[in-house]
């Protein structure tokens, strides 16, 4: 098969070969870089030569073999079938052409080996005489000097012989001159041929070989990019990245055949060309001619040109390798020690140089003996840089060198904490190994405010809540004494997020849930993390909510994912959601989500996607709810979440329950979680869902129990707030199920009694069990409020268990009419839920598609028809309010109510109210 892009070449030597047979000797030269085809260039004419009956002899020289005196020479005569006695007188002549050398200082010369030289060359015209004949030298740059001269001695004597002699040699980029042009350059015979690198089209054609045309058309501008055009890295790429048998590659894998292939272009090379590669190997992106040449200690103009070799050869592009796989073989040909030390080296070289501090951390965590000044500080810098670029792994490699170097106790304690807090974004399960030593150098005075707030916050984290009640007494006392208004601030944060998050860790340090007014700045001026609990504070015991969403917003708005904002996106995130703003907590949860995402960080992610799982159950959203809970369970594992998962936990428990999927939430409920996770707001969460599920399953004894524990805890902890857990409305709907109205109604009282923090979606809920609890009569108007309360909430899920209750009451009472009508609304709001036992609940035929979509989008186009005062009127139609009741609720008379509806009914074209949509009800509260 013939070389790619060499048929001018092929041409030119069998035309020279012609000459020869002729009886005109001639002298081919093919010359360029290591590895560009010259032997397969060379072969391939000789094979075709042998095909048209020459005779070929041949020799291949090595830099191994080049002090082998007449090896070359020897090779020639002996690649062909001589008869015996000229075999013999071969031998003879070369023996005494060795031993004059060998007893000569000087280049053999005189009477002796002029005997030599003719009687080798009578052999030659031997045997021309019976057939035209081939010699070729391959890389005859190395053959050793005796034999070089015999060549040449040949070479003067073809004039009139049926002799082609054609030899290879390396020749590079810069033009200088072989060793063996002095020789040759000016003789008459002699050809020149110089072939380099494929060009991109001779790659695709290449490739095409064997994948085919289009496979190659694909491939072959990669294949080049890697390669450089070199054939042997070429036909690398191509063997690796072949699949099975009759299976063209999708794309170029530079796997163990490049790798191997690098290395043995290397070999072939002269040793200052594998040095460069290597040191540029070593020094990466960084290196230059000048730093090179410092570093290895070779002149710059000697680096200069084995770069432009190895660029030739196609190894580099400029002073970068062409694919990272080529650098790495070129590494793994260092071993470890010289590894280590030429990292070293670097390391050095570099920072002295004023170098990026995450470029010489790297050649430190090359070279983990070194024992240098500048690494501690390089290394720390560098993680700092690595976690702001979201490069979790490198900066925790960095930090966990860093500790392993510093020998004084604060700065190890220092490393270490910074360690925890990297390591944290990826597995929260490893801050644990970290725990006890923090532990340890905060009770032996080596940790500083910062590291004993990261041990508190991971202890936490952790369920180590006696340890951390320990710690905070500790970072109070230091706040005191510290004198710095920050960091008394911080602690001031610290101890609202207990109050609210871990109300049991101040129990066990005797504080309330308020601190001490140290801190005099206004809102504006804290931190964002002091803003964040400030504002969850104010929802859940002052009842002021409109501020403290304005504040949640700006903190979002503000906030970064790092490991330092835990508490602050957690707080912000849920006064929003407490005070009832779900719509606005999902907008910053899914934009705080996706960058979370973005930045590959699976801690964010899984919290992330619990507070979102925890919105979409307050919207009544169980799909929604469901979706993120998972995420937040598989993200990481459960136990990585320490008492957080806690929420997640409880989410997907009410979530499977409220959709009817029994055995799934049964599954969840076996799942172990940490015994301190019921010291924090998250066992409150926890202890609500777990309580629900007891009422589906119909045990409301052990959901009553579950509800009187919440609320023993929340009564503990001085957090008894109906936003954060309304435990009363859950008793009263077990007592309910128990048949004891007085008891439930007794507990619903109670809760409406309370001075703070109420919610629409607790005043909905409210209402609905007071119904519930009352007389028959007595419930149409509390479950319509109550319906209305719920929509505007934003909780469809209890606004589906409030139309399904006043749907049934409507009923008992014998208004069948409205009845259906409410059903048919209830059915639609508890599919949309995905609550499909609530929507079973239902009787009536409504309990299917309600129409399906294409009827509702009908109704809706209808519905854009009526005005805002027509819409308000039709929606409380809908939800069964009498015409006396509509006048009272929005302050007209009853006449302009009658008036409205004949307008509605004539637009919507139906006969009466009991065939207004369903889904006018969303109206009800516009």
């Amino acid at each position: 098969m013939s070389p790619i892009e060499r048929e001018n070449e092929l041409a030119r030597l069998t035309d020279l070969l012609s000459e020869s047979m002729q009886g005109r000797g001639r002298v081919a030269m093919i010359t360029g870089p290591t590895a560009t085809g010259k032997t397969e260039l060379m072969h391939a004419f000789s094979e075709q030569a042998v095909d048209s009956g020459v005779t070929w002899l041949s020799a291949t020289c090595s830099r191994a073999e080049q002090n082998l005196s007449l090896g070359t020479v020897s090779q020639i005569f002996h690649s062909a079938a001589l008869p015996p006695d000229s075999a013999a007188h071969v031998a003879r002549l070369l023996e005494n052409a060795a031993s004059h050398a060998e007893h000569s200082e000087s280049q053999p010369e005189g009477l002796e080996w002029l005997h030599v030289t003719q009687g080798l060359w009578s052999v030659i015209l031997d045997l021309s005489r019976t057939n035209p004949l081939l010699i070729t030298v391959d890389d005859v740059n190395y053959a050793d000097s005796l034999s070089w001269r015999l060549v040449v001695h040949f070479v003067n004597r073809l004039k009139t012989a049926n002799v082609l002699i054609v030899m290879t040699a390396t020749e590079w980029p810069e033009g200088a001159e072989l060793p063996v042009d002095a020789d040759l350059m000016h003789h008459p015979h002699c050809h020149r041929f110089k072939v380099a690198s494929l060009s991109p089209d001779g790659v695709t054609r290449l490739l095409a070989r064997d994948l085919g045309e289009s496979a190659a058309e694909e491939l072959g501008p990669s294949c080049y990019e890697i390669s450089g055009g070199n054939p042997l890295l070429a036909g690398a790429l191509l063997e690796d990245s072949q699949g099975a048998a009759g299976q063209e590659p999708v794309k170029l894998v530079a796997g163990n055949t490049f790798s191997r292939s690098v290395r043995s272009l290397l070999h072939r090379c002269d040793p200052v060309m594998s040095r460069v590669a290597r040191g540029l190997a070593v020094l990466g992106h960084n290196a230059s001619t000048a730093l090179l040449s410092e570093f290895l200690g070779v002149q710059p103009g000697v680096v200069e040109q084995a770069l432009n070799r190895l660029g030739a050869i196609g190894v580099l592009d400029r002073t970068l390798f062409r694919h990272p796989a080529a650098r790495s073989a070129v590494l793994e040909e260092l071993d470890p020690g010289e590894r280590e030390e030429a990292h070293g080296r670097a390391a050095a070289l570099l920072h002295a140089q004023g170098v990026a501090a995450a470029v010489v951390a790297g050649h430190l965590l090359g070279a983990p003996g070194l024992r240098a000044s500048f690494a501690p500080a390089v290394l720390h810098e560098a993680a700092g840089q690595a976690l702001a670029d979201d490069q979790h792994e490198f900066a925790i490699q960095c930090l966990k060198l860093a500790a392993e170097l510093n020998v004084d106790g604060p700065r190890r304690t220092l490393a270490r904490a910074r360690l925890a807090r990297a390591e944290w974004q990826l597995n929260p399960a490893a801050v644990a190994r970290h725990i006890g030593p923090l532990t340890e150098a905060t009770m032996n005075g080596e940790a500083g405010p910062n590291e004993m707030y990261t041990l508190f916050r991971f202890q936490l984290w952790d369920g180590r809540l006696d340890e951390a009640a320990e710690v905070f007494e500790r970072l109070v006392k230091g706040a005191d004494e510290a004198g710095h208004e920050d960091f008394a601030v911080q602690v001031d944060a610290a101890h609202h997020w207990l109050s609210h998050s871990y109300p049991s860790v101040l129990l066990r340090t005797g504080r309330n849930a308020a601190p001490p007014p140290r801190a005099k700045r206004a809102i504006h001026g804290l931190s964002l993390q002091a803003q964040a609990v400030t504002a969850m504070s104010a929802v859940l015991r002052e009842d002021t909510s409109v501020d403290a969403v304005k504040t949640a917003e700006r903190v979002l708005q503000s906030v970064t994912l790092d490991d330092s904002h835990l508490e602050t996106v957690e707080s912000a995130l849920l006064a929003l959601v407490y005070s009832d703003r779900t719509d606005r907590a999902v907008l910053w949860c899914d934009v705080l989500y996706h960058e979370a995402t973005e930045r590959r960080s699976p801690t964010w992610r899984a919290l992330l996607a619990a507070f979102r799982s925890c919105i979409a159950i307050r919207q009544g959203d169980l799909m929604t709810a469901e979706e993120y809970a998972g995420i937040a369970l598989t993200v990481l594992p459960p136990r990585s979440l320490g008492v957080v998962v806690a929420l997640p936990l409880a989410v997907m428990l009410r979530a499977t329950t409220e959709m009817g999927k029994y055995d799934a939430a049964t599954r969840y409920l076996r799942m172990p979680l940490p015994d301190t996770a019921f010291q924090t707001r998250f066992g409150l969460h926890y202890l609500d869902a777990r309580a629900r599920y007891y009422l589906a399953a119909d045990h409301p004894l052990a959901a009553l129990k579950d509800f009187v524990t919440c609320g023993r805890l929340a009564r503990e902890w001085d957090l008894d707030v109906p936003m954060l857990t309304p435990w009363r409305q859950g008793a009263a709907a077990a007592l309910l199920q128990m048949g004891e109205p007085g008891q439930a109604l007794q507990y619903v009282e109670q809760h409406s009694s309370l001075s703070s923090g109420h919610s629409l979606r607790t005043k909905g809920v409210s209402l609905r069990l007071r119904a519930a609890a009352s007389d028959l009569r007595q419930r149409p108007s509390l479950l319509r409020e109550s319906v209305e309360v719920l929509q505007t909430s934003g909780d469809h899920l209890e606004m589906a268990y409030a139309l399904v209750d006043l749907a049934r009451t409507l009923e008992e009472l014998g208004e069948s009419s409205r009845a259906q009508m409410i059903e048919h609304r209830a059915a639609t709001v508890a599919r949309s839920c995905g609550a499909e036992p609530l929507r079973s609940k239902l009787t009536g035929v409504s309990t299917g598609d309600a129409g399906g979509n294409g009827a509702e989008e009908a109704d809706r186009g209808f519905i854009s028809a009526l005005s805002d005062a027509e819409q308000r009127v039709a929606s409380l139609a809908a939800l069964g309010y009498t015409n006396r009741e509509i006048a009272r609720k929005i302050f007209i008379t009853v006449s302009t109510v009658e008036q409205h509806l004949t307008r509605i009914y004539r637009k919507l074209n139906v006969t009466g109210r009991k065939d207004l949509p369903s889904h006018l009800t969303q109206k009800a509260v516009c």
